[in-house]
């Protein structure tokens, strides 16, 4: 019958029958134990290569989460642009790194009752002590129209600087001009916001950070130059 499939089998002459089926049974066996080993063998590496696709996904996930948490830092506030620091009594000292945030702190940052700091040494930034400010409501409001009702007023009060914040900025002054790096000892001085101008006298030109300060210079004693 032509449907028949026709399969070529080897056989020696010098065995029986029986030896002869017992030889290709042993070949099948060994033929199949192959297969399953190499089966074994590739569930295996399957198995591997998962789990270190599912460990590598795992530690990329790890380190865009990471990424992200820094990403999401913190908004530095204004000040942190200059150089800057908190007195012991809780006052902001600013100081400018250059010319430019010199010129920026007086014109956009000193403020009635504020304090700017300077030193004849060169290289000295201008640096200003920020008054605090507290609001105040009177609690005896006067009374408005036939409703009896009390308006209230807020106001802001200017707290006077303290001795020690004028220390501890004058020491900044001077720890930030030339006088640091040659270790000498002088002092700083400071006025009021209303003594310091950009109209120069007639004749001269005051160039950029550089200002007119009119009236009494008020000198601090002389520190030692130590920063935190």
């Amino acid at each position: 019958d032509g449907n028949i499939k026709k399969i070529n089998v080897t056989i020696s002459l010098q065995e029986s029958a029986y030896g002869n089926a017992r030889d290709m049974f042993a070949k099948y066996r060994a033929y199949k134990e192959k297969s399953q080993k190499t089966l074994e063998a590739s569930t295996m590496a399957l198995k591997a290569a998962e789990a270190t696709a599912q460990r590598q996904l795992l530690e990329a996930q790890k380190r865009t989460k990471a990424t992200a948490t820094i990403q999401h830092r913190r908004k530095a506030h204004w000040w942190e642009k200059f150089h800057w620091f908190i007195t012991s009594d809780n006052y902001l000292v600013l100081g400018g790194r250059d010319a430019q945030q010199n010129e920026m702190l007086v014109k956009r940052y000193l403020r009635p009752g504020d304090a700017y700091l300077h030193a004849d040494v060169h290289g000295a930034a201008s640096c200003i002590l920020r008054a605090k400010r507290q609001r105040r409501t009177p609690g005896d409001g006067g009374v408005g129209g036939s409703s009896g009702k009390k308006t209230a007023t807020t106001t802001t009060q200017v707290l006077p600087l303290s001795d020690q914040a004028l220390r501890e900025a004058g020491n900044f002054t001077i720890c930030l001009s030339s006088a640091w790096t040659s270790r000498m000892v002088t002092s700083a001085w400071w006025v009021e916001p209303h003594q310091v101008s950009k109209t120069a006298p007639t004749g001269e030109y005051l160039t950029v950070g550089s200002f007119m300060v009119r009236g009494k210079k008020n000198f601090l004693p002389p520190s030692q130059l130590e920063m935190c």
